[in-house]
């Protein structure tokens, strides 16, 4: 699923720049940059940023019990807009430039999130 689900949502639209599902640990297990996309963080920078979305999440979702479920958080920067969405204890991460529709890529994901899920469980 989660391969499948990355390569997906790359092909949504030319504006995403990086998908990738972060584990519980901060660290990419699956996704990558869209062809001819460089990152504009470094390693350790990019990793650290993985981190803090992850912290983002936990902490947005220690509300869900009286907020309800939280379906995904969205951050705009001048240059790019990172997207994300929780997946059990993981979360799927991505960037789009700053002319990115990011509404209705964010209705396409959440889409292939339930598609995915629902798949999921009926394998």
């Amino acid at each position: 699923m989660q391969e499948d689900l990355c390569e997906r949502v790359l092909t949504l639209d030319h504006n995403i720049r990086f998908v990738g599902i972060i584990n519980n640990k901060g660290e990419v297990i699956s996704g990558g940059f869209q062809e001819g996309v460089e990152p504009l963080l470094s390693g350790s920078d990019e990793q650290e940023m993985y981190v803090q979305s992850l912290s983002n999440m936990v902490l947005h979702q220690n509300f869900s019990h009286k907020l309800g479920t939280v379906k995904y958080s969205i951050t705009e920067h001048q240059n790019i807009v990172l997207m994300t969405f929780p997946l059990g204890d993981r979360i799927l991460c991505l960037s789009t430039s700053s002319e990115a529709n990011t509404f209705d890529i964010k209705n396409e994901i959440l889409n292939l999130i339930g598609k995915s899920l629902k798949e999921e469980s009926t394998n």
